[in-house]
């Protein structure tokens, strides 16, 4: 069957890329022997086809190339996002410790209206030491962070000058003692027979509260009097 030109025109391209039917080829083959016009174009298209081919290779390496640009600057951004993320999680927990760290290390004066009382008890069983004591009462809602005592030997006895403080982190989270004792507030033990003997415990006569600020300045100078600002909060009755 001899093919119009027009038919083998509109096939040579598919004739080019091997996808005609075996028969059709065959077709195509035949008229392109005996028509020189048609022939001519074939010829064209292949010598045009490397320079098509190489074109299309060109773009094809141009895309992958691009691909693989596009890549790495995603890998690059997820990179330095991960670096970022990973300094400003550092920062801030070396920021957040070292909040953490002056914070719980910054006393501020504990509040004296939450010091509930000095009294002298015999201890019980859940001190696990036993005899006379000189118990400080606090309020259980106000958790101290330090408790320095010092004791002065004075012409009227022995009197105990203590003092509390609180830092500034228990101040901004509220810390707490908690309730541990029967009347619900929170005891420590400032002097006792067993530990300090009955002799220093018996003439023991007074004991004061100092302000923490103003017990550093006191405790560090060489007078060992009473301060003039401290709180009488327990004298020993004599008369009993």
């Amino acid at each position: 069957m001899k093919l119009p030109c027009y038919l083998v025109r509109d096939l040579l391209p598919l004739y080019q890329d091997d996808v005609c039917d075996p028969q059709t080829a065959t077709d195509v083959r035949e008229h392109l022997e005996d028509c020189p016009d048609c022939r001519h174009l074939w010829e064209t298209m292949q010598a045009a086809a490397p320079v098509e081919r190489d074109m299309v290779a060109a773009r094809e390496r141009e895309q992958t190339a691009a691909l693989r640009r596009v890549k790495r600057t995603q890998r690059k951004k997820r990179l330095l996002t991960v670096l970022v993320t990973l300094l400003a999680v550092v920062l801030l927990c070396f920021g957040g410790w070292t909040l953490y760290d002056r914070a719980n290390t910054t006393y501020l004066d504990y509040p004296q209206e939450a010091i509930l009382g000095v009294e002298e008890e015999a201890l019980s069983d859940e001190w696990l030491i036993k005899g006379q004591g000189i118990v400080l009462k606090l309020d259980p809602e106000e958790m101290a962070s330090v408790h320095w005592t010092r004791v002065l030997d004075t012409v009227g006895g022995d009197t105990l000058v203590f003092t509390l403080g609180r830092s500034q982190w228990h101040a901004w989270t509220h810390a707490q003692w908690g309730d541990d004792t029967e009347d619900g507030s929170h005891e420590i033990i400032l002097y006792s027979e067993a530990l300090n003997g009955r002799e220093e415990m018996e003439n023991l006569k007074a004991v004061y509260y100092l302000p923490y600020a103003e017990f550093e300045a006191w405790f560090d100078i060489v007078a060992r009097g009473v301060p003039k600002d401290a709180v009488l909060l327990w004298q020993r009755d004599e008369t009993k």
